[in-house]
């Protein structure tokens, strides 16, 4: 059943209590630390960290990487670090509140208690040099080690707090430039301020391509622009630049396919896959590429291989480099070397193995040298935002999101087999005037069933870039050949995962929720549109993916509310994916256009033109086939969906179906 008008204001209450309860205990903490230093007014402070003796070799790596991306706070004034940017090899004896000298001109320092075994000194990073200094007469009992001079170079003229200057963006296409949120606009003016060189790291569901795409049409003048994206993605952007820079001509929008195409010199957009840079290298450098979008850039996180090395090689010749990634070191530091080397051509550290050593804690091993640990992690947090990156996460932006959002994926159509001579007679019998009813549910079942098949691997193919980027998440599908095809490639990528259709009883589908709600292992849950739209509780996702349409919308929304309903404190991304020269061609907007009537007479406040793109191909077929589809009754429906059930009945043991995988 929908949801409510009742649940749907409980839900919108108990959304706003938790946005305002985390607002309070965030508001409580940066009170706190700034209580903790206001005796501090510098350019920033570090701390002092005694620990054990030193020994390279013996560094413990307990930091962690999501530790490092999810509990990374807002900057609340003076830049500090609580690692160990100066340390002593052991604790001054019994004397917990020792002070390095007793020169009146010491640097002040603050004593703070870590552990029964540990505590720090926090002083002003102006009186670094003074803290060595006083610190001299311990030389012959107390290693020390200094902060290296890359850090100090980096905060050395850093004022006290980050305040980006808000410059003027309206150059940019007014249709993005209206679009953009308050924290979007705040990531493209940080770009402007790094010159165009820039991570942004946001959370997905953000909008890191708006942001992306105005800070890059800020800098139009320095086009033309090559965006790099992972293969299933290429057309997704290409919509994306149509529908948000329509001052773009269609003709300078070129997407790069295969190895063999063209690439054109003249026009202002170029599209190309990873996978096809390192095969046209030589060629994209030819073009002179001065802006450049790295999509998913820990795609390149893979030091010294192919990727890496063409990414660094193009990049070096672009004035304006933005990545775009939710997640730029999925498990260690070290990983994100390679994709600061894009924005830096010789990064802060200068070689890599100084790097590593400071935030990798290398080892070295008898076969080599090991930089898989992590050291050192909140001094490189303030570096990265520093110098590098923007990252927001949904809950600090969450009052400015919508509770849902949905957008059209459109599928790489070299992945869809539309082009075949089935679905040519098929969108031909589409149009047929002339067709009783009983043809016109055989044409409608035909050709929808024939699209799930045609887009199946370029689904599994999007499907697999999710899993690759650490998400969790609905898939819902219809026909059984793409949920088993669905399942098959989460299979082969060794992720577990719920599936529930017609087939699951209702005590198995609880059990199957509880696994998805409360275990992080469980990735996804592959779901049948129809009979798994209603009943369920899928709040541990954010993210719903249609891999499938429907000429119901009723039915997609109720689907869409398995992971928006009560319970959900974040805002929700729906994702249909759409492959055209399909039936996706015509049922996208036959869901717009029936929601849009329910929507004018009160019966459904949902409104698929939300999805931030909408067009799909320019048939001159579209209009009659909607009209054909919306001659069919409710019983004719029925019947596809009857026909449906029937063909599908028997195509997997129920016991396979109903399992966690």
């Amino acid at each position: 059943m929908p949801l409510t008008a009742e649940q749907v204001k409980l839900m919108e209450e108990n959304r706003r209590k938790a946005l305002e309860k985390r607002a309070a205990a965030q508001k409580a903490e940066a009170n706190q630390l700034v209580n903790k230093n206001q005796s501090h007014v510098s350019a920033g402070n570090v701390t002092f960290t005694p620990s054990s003796p030193f020994n390279p070799s013996a560094v413990k790596n307990n930091a962690s990487t999501s530790s490092f991306y999810s509990k990374f706070q807002p900057s609340t004034g003076g830049k500090s670090t609580s690692s160990t940017p100066a340390s002593v090899s052991k604790l001054p004896p019994k004397n917990p509140k020792y002070t390095p000298s007793t020169n009146s001109t010491r640097p002040v320092a603050s004593f703070q208690l870590v552990s029964r075994k540990k505590f720090c000194w926090t002083f002003s990073l102006a009186d670094h040099q003074k803290m060595l200094e006083s610190l001299n007469p311990l030389l012959t009992r107390y290693q020390l080690q200094p902060l290296p001079k890359f850090v100090l170079d980096i905060f050395k003229n850093s004022p006290p707090e980050r305040n980006i200057p808000e410059v003027d963006i309206s150059s940019i296409d007014p249709k993005l430039y209206q679009a953009l949120l308050p924290f979007q606009r705040q990531s493209v003016y940080f770009g402007i301020h790094l010159q165009g060189r820039i991570l942004i790291a946001d959370d997905m569901g953000l909008g890191k391509t708006l942001q992306a795409l105005a800070l890059a049409h800020y800098y139009l003048s320095d086009w033309p622009l090559l965006i790099l994206t992972p293969s299933s993605m290429k057309f997704a952007w290409d919509e994306a630049v149509k529908i948000w820079l329509p001052s773009v001509p269609l003709h300078h929008i070129q997407v790069i396919c295969s190895g063999k195409d063209f690439i054109d010199k003249e026009v202002s957009v170029t599209i190309c896959s990873y996978d096809l840079l390192t095969r046209r290298l030589k060629d994209l450098e030819a073009v002179n590429f001065r802006t450049i979008i790295f999509d998913e850039s820990h795609l390149t996180k893979t030091r010294n291989s192919k990727r890496a090395t063409a990414a660094s090689s193009i990049s070096a010749q672009a004035k304006r480099v933005i990545l775009l990634s939710g997640t730029p070191a999925l498990s260690r530091p070290e990983e994100l070397f390679s994709q600061l080397q894009i924005l830096e051509r010789k990064p802060f550290t200068g070689t890599f193995h100084a790097f590593g050593l400071r935030y990798c804690g290398a080892k070295e091993t008898n076969f080599g040298w090991n930089y898989s640990g992590a050291t050192n992690m909140q001094e490189l947090q303030l570096i990265l935002e520093e110098k590098f990156m923007i990252r927001r996460l949904k809950s600090q932006v969450l009052s400015q999101l919508p509770s849902k959002q949905r957008q059209m994926i459109i599928l790489d159509p070299g992945s869809v087999k539309c082009n075949t001579s089935t679905m040519d007679t098929l969108a031909k019998n589409m149009t047929n005037e002339f067709a009783r009813a009983m043809e016109k549910r055989g044409a409608l079942l035909s050709y929808y069933s024939e699209t799930a098949k045609a887009k199946s691997k370029a689904v599994c193919d999007y499907i697999v870039d999710l899993l690759e980027n650490g998400k969790k998440f609905l898939c819902f599908a219809h026909h059984q050949v793409l949920l088993n095809d669905i399942s098959h490639c989460i299979e082969q990528q060794s992720k577990e995962y719920i599936r529930i259709d017609g087939s699951v009883s209702s005590d198995e589908r609880k059990k199957l929720c509880d696994n998805f709600q409360l275990k992080d292992s469980v990735r996804v849950a592959v779901l049948s549109i129809t009979a798994a739209n209603t009943g369920l509780t899928l709040t541990s996702a954010n993210l719903v993916v249609f891999a499938e349409l429907f000429w119901n919308p009723g039915i997609l929304t109720q689907a869409e509310d398995r992971a928006h309903r009560i319970g959900q404190q974040d805002s929700v991304l729906v994702q249909y994916l759409v492959a055209k020269g399909t039936a996706d061609d015509y049922l996208w907007p036959l869901v717009q256009s029936k929601l849009d009537i329910l929507s004018k007479a009160g019966l459904s406040k949902d409104n698929f033109h939300e999805a931030d793109t909408r067009h799909l191909s320019n048939t001159k077929a579209s209009p009659s086939i909607i009209d054909f589809l919306e001659e069919l009754s409710q019983e004719d429906l029925a019947a596809v969906d009857d026909a449906e059930k029937q063909s599908s009945s028997f195509c997997e043991p129920e016991s396979k179906r109903s399992k966690t995988y």
